[in-house]
């Protein structure tokens, strides 16, 4: 905490130093008013540049205009000058204007502009524009102005987006909790599919993103299921006629290396877009210890666990996408996504068992190896047909989607002491094959009826089948491996989904409305390989509004408040049988008896913006009656095993308040404070376990930028516990320090980045307890870490390929992995 203090102290003090010294500097001002003038109102935003006027295309200074329309310039030097106003929708404004040591001030006062139907052309600023704007029914993060985000991470990006958290274990979480979905373009990606999310976003490149969308009202053309908000990765849109590309490589302390390209070109009708991304991320070897007490059994009453654990992770992705314009109406686009990877943890645990008076009865070392591989592949094809009338338009879209996931699990005990009960084989080997095939088409139509009101609809079917096969084996001693019967473990779980939508919105001065209205029915269908006694049919129909309502009283400020029922359905994650027990005595599994989770949401938001301070101010309220949560328990014929898995038994109600709030208080300095609180009241009546509690999160971004291209970038993060049904996990901080500079025009970047430089290893601990038992652990994550990157950029554009405006969306399940937060770091125990 002492070292959050003085990041804030440094700041704070720096910022004075600055200012002060700017000040002193001899300097001309200019400032004025901009004013439509139709409607004598302020123009917002507009990009106010000054040149020389021997030479008008050499800007020396540019600023944007206040919510209020004003701006306000400093100079350096006497001399003629032009002024130029420029903004969307406007007719550009060019004024000359006269310095003197005599005159150092000149006021333009009121300027006016005229409307203009046609667009202008590109202008280059250096002005710092607000890193975060607001609409009617999402935030966004706008990553093309933020420097670290030329040779960052999109995972390390994400840690500065209102309302989202990336806690030091690489977990995400939307307004603290985890069921959200996250979109490539507005739609889901393989890429971003499965239990690796954190993994796949460490190995795509910053660079390659335009902005990111945190939507926190989900409209009616969304699915219905799994939302408690969506967060969008929009990648680089300014893609025209000729190339444009990019390369990075980054390497780190922890033998990590990755590398991307990326590449963008178009040729006449015809736009193509290629990406691929490599990253090989090793973790050093970690601590962790534990310890639990099992009420029920006065022989094996507790046990201690204490070792070491390392992972290693490798990535190959990519994605293609290919776009053809017929002509100005008619619209194709193809995209293809890849992905290749296998993650690799080692534990090496001695465990310890003690009866209730604390004499030892066996321990043993337990070697345990678990790999995971992964290879999704994702299609979409997209048609979209437009009319006469501009923003009317429909899209028939299909999506095909397959994602196997296998485990192999193995484990064996050295070092035996004491007498072993009977029923625990030690020596294992799983082999899971699991995998989603998924089939989608859709339709959607939207229709601009005028100025003030539009209007959308759609249709969709889903056809989606979840796998999962067992083979379970026991080692001997010399290594043969031989099969034991399984009868619980091999299933199939199909999912027939039909939806349909409506929505409206409003749009009238200072007002905003959107409202819409889904329904959707689900057909599943269960059956067991070898238990056909288990099979069962089970069938879903649900009606979901949606509304969403906006009001400025002034252009820079805006309120927002909005509702929305949402549903989860469990992925293979949550419903796959096949039991986990590299510790025999810590086994866990999932449940595909499971039914879907249903959520109520209702949003306030609160936003000002000016040249200096952006603001954003967020409330929100959800409770869940069905909630799918992780529990512990200990079952009469196996005393001495905690067996853990999912059942719908949580009632929960989460109450969080939100604050994004920048300041630029001079041109060189940006200062940025993302965090939030939150209430967290989880129930289940059936389990007779409640929790409840206070958790949050704040952390403080400076970005400084010196002469020559040199930058400096100081992150500081506090994370408070985390409330479970049954248990809690500590808080802690972490600092992470870049540095960076641009060569040959901008084009290239260097960086070199510092995380957690005063602590080795991140403590995080944690507590679970019921009636049957109680456990603690407490986990050792190695931080400290220096890592290089660099990027370059190359090409050239000169027009823009267009995008199909809607496509496939199934953000429908509650999927597993970062961001789920069920169990905390427990899962390496």
């Amino acid at each position: 905490m002492k070292i959050f203090l003085k990041l804030i102290i440094v700041a704070i003090l720096f910022t004075a130093t600055v200012a002060a010294q700017e000040r002193t500097a001899d300097v001309y001002n200019i400032c004025g008013l901009v004013i439509d003038s139709l409607t004598s109102d302020p123009v917002p935003y507009a990009t106010v540049a000054v040149a020389f006027a021997e030479a008008p295309a050499q800007y020396v200074n540019a600023v944007v205009c206040d919510g209020d329309g004003k701006f306000g310039m400093q100079l350096k030097a006497p001399g003629s000058y032009v002024m130029t106003i420029q903004s969307v929708g406007i007719n550009t404004v060019v004024k000359p204007f006269v310095l003197t040591e005599a005159n150092k001030k000149e006021d333009f006062g009121k300027v006016y502009v005229a409307e203009n139907v046609q667009s202008i052309g590109e202008v280059t600023v250096s002005a710092q524009r607000p890193l975060v704007k607001v609409e009617i029914d999402k935030i966004i993060y706008n990553m093309e102005d933020d420097p670290e985000a030329k040779v960052n991470n999109t995972l390390e990006m994400l840690r500065k987006v209102p309302m989202v958290t990336v806690d030091g274990e690489d977990k995400i979480q939307l307004k603290g909790a985890s069921n959200f979905r996250i979109f490539i373009n507005g739609r889901p990606s393989t890429l971003l599919s499965g239990q690796n999310v954190s993994d796949v976003l460490k190995s795509m490149p910053a660079n390659t993103i335009r902005n990111i969308e945190v939507i926190t009202d989900p409209g009616a053309k969304y699915d219905a299921e799994g939302i408690g908000g969506i967060i969008n990765i929009v990648t680089s849109r300014n893609l025209f006629q000729g190339y444009q590309g990019s390369i990075m490589v980054s390497t780190g302390t922890f033998g990590n290396f990755g590398g991307s390209a990326y590449l963008s070109v178009k040729t006449g009708k015809l736009g193509l877009t290629g990406s691929f991304f490599y990253t090989d991320y090793p973790r050093p070897w970690g601590k962790q210890e534990s310890e639990s007490e099992n009420y029920y059994n006065p022989q094996y009453y507790k046990e201690n666990g204490s070792g070491m654990y390392k992972n290693n992770t490798i990535y190959m992705l990519g994605n293609l996408e290919a776009s053809y314009e017929f002509d100005t109406l008619r619209l194709l686009s193809l995209g293809v996504n890849l992905l290749n990877g296998k993650t690799n943890n080692l534990t090496e645990i001695t465990f310890a068992m003690f009866d209730q008076s604390g004499t030892e009865q066996y321990s043993y070392k337990n070697e345990g190896n678990t790999n995971n591989v992964m290879g999704t592949t994702g299609i979409n094809l997209d048609y979209q047909r437009s009319t006469r009338k501009k923003g009317e338009y429909y899209t028939l879209s299909y999506q095909f989607n397959k994602l196997p996931n296998d485990n192999g699990i193995y484990s064996r005990a050295r070092d035996i002491t004491g007498e072993m009960p009977l029923n625990i084989r030690l020596n294992q080997w799983y082999d899971n094959h699991a995998n989603t095939v998924e089939h989608t088409g859709q339709i959607d139509y939207t229709n601009p009826l005028n100025q003030q009101h539009s209007i959308e609809a759609g249709l969709k079917f889903i056809l989606r089948q979840n796998i999962s096969e067992v083979k379970h084996y026991e080692l001997g001693a010399d290594g043969t491996r031989e099969e034991l019967p399984s009868t619980d473990n091999d299933f199939e779980h199909i999912s027939n989904i039909y939806a349909g939508y409506a929505g409206y919105a409003f749009k009238a001065e200072k007002f905003g409305l959107r409202t819409g209205v889904r329904a959707e029915g689900t057909m599943q269908d269960v059956k067991f390989r070898f238990d056909k006694s288990r099979n069962f049919s089970v069938d879903y129909y649900n009606v979901v509004p949606s509304i969403t309502v906006s009001y400025q009283p002034k252009p820079a400020q805006t309120i927002r408040a909005g509702y929305n029922l949402r549903i989860s359905r469990p992925s293979i994650w949550y419903l796959n049988p096949y039991v986990n027990d590299t510790d025999p005595y810590n086994i866990s599994y999932g449940n595909p008896e499971l039914v879907p989770e249903k959520s109520n949401s209702f949003n306030l938001n609160y936003s000002y913006f000016s040249t200096k301070i952006t603001l954003n101010l967020s409330a929100s309220y959800s409770y869940v009656n069905n909630a799918i949560e992780s529990y512990t328990f200990i079952d009469d014929d196996q005393t001495e095993v905690k067996q853990q898995t999912y059942k719908n038994i949580g009632r929960s109600q989460r109450t969080g308040i939100y604050v994004n709030a920048g300041w630029t208080p001079v041109q060189k300095l940006r200062l940025n404070f993302n965090g939030g609180l939150n209430y967290a009241d989880l129930k289940s009546a059936e389990w007779d376990a409640s929790n409840s509690g206070l958790t949050g999160n704040g952390a403080i971004t400076a970005m400084l930028t010196l002469p020559k291209d040199f930058r400096i970038n100081a992150n500081g993060m506090y994370m408070a516990r985390t409330i479970m049904l049954q248990g809690e996990q500590s808080g802690y901080f972490y600092l992470y320090l870049t540095a960076s500079k641009d060569f040959l025009q901008k084009k290239m970047s260097v960086s070199i980045m510092c995380m957690n430089p005063f602590t080795k290893n991140l403590k995080v601990t944690g507590s679970t307890a019921s009636d049957y038992y109680a456990s603690r652990y407490t986990v050792f994550f190695p931080m400290r870490e220096i890592r290089i990157g660099i990027s370059y950029r190359f090409g050239n554009m000169k027009e823009g390929i267009n995008k199909i405006q809607r496509g496939i969306t199934n953000d429908d399940v509650k999927s597993g992995g970062s961001g789920d937060g069920v169990g905390g770091v427990g899962g390496v125990m």
